[in-house]
């Protein structure tokens, strides 16, 4: 199994490993063939690391009752999953500062004016793109060609995957940014063992 080029922590047995301070969630899309490696040499980085981050594993077994008592049927464990939920970074344009307005015209230049000029959404964007890909791959006519994985990067391991569900709404209180949640289907881990001191 490889090791994705793209690191947020040093493995173990890096040479002056850096430990400490905060990492953000990286997300991409995987090599076909090798789950753990990119097949890009960018990742999309929440610019706001969410504010719940949930990870859980569910045994899945049947029992069964007959005349002559009771029979359990063990499966395989279900897919382990990850959701999070947190906010968009806030929409901040450089020429008007906060801006909540949906949408306006591209200047006479063609630039965006509105939240929709700023980087929060462009990453926002990306992040919605990359749910709605889901690891498939296409061709320049739109036909999928190729299945393949999300790579998610954070903290202790490397997750390769897919998204279930991706939550997206626009509260009165918080005018300037948007709330997001979502649900990651975990198929294999690389975890990352701390290097001993």
């Amino acid at each position: 199994m490889t090791r994705p080029s793209i690191r947020t922590t040093p493995l173990a047995g890096d040479s002056n490993p850096e430990w400490g301070g905060g990492h953000p969630i990286l997300f991409t899309v995987g090599a076909y063939g090798d789950s753990f490696s990119p097949l890009y040499d960018v990742a999309l980085a929440l610019h706001i690391n969410p504010n719940s981050f949930d990870e859980s594993m569910s045994k899945v077994k049947n029992v069964v009752m007959t005349y002559g008592g009771f029979v359990e049927f063990v499966w395989p464990d279900e897919l382990n999953s990850i959701s999070g939920s947190g906010s968009t970074g806030a929409f901040i344009s450089p020429q008007y500062g906060l801006t909540a307005a949906p949408s306006q015209s591209p200047t006479g230049n063609g630039i965006l004016t509105g939240r929709r000029g700023t980087i929060a959404y462009e990453r926002f964007l990306d992040f919605l793109e990359l749910f709605r890909s889901n690891g498939v791959l296409f061709d320049s006519n739109g036909v999928p060609q190729l299945r393949s994985r999300i790579i998610m990067m954070y903290d202790r391991g490397t997750f390769t995957g897919h998204f279930t569900t991706f939550e997206v709404s626009e509260k009165e209180e918080t005018p300037f940014v948007f709330d997001l949640t979502w649900e990651f289907k975990i198929e294999q881990t690389l975890y990352r063992i701390s290097p001993s001191k």
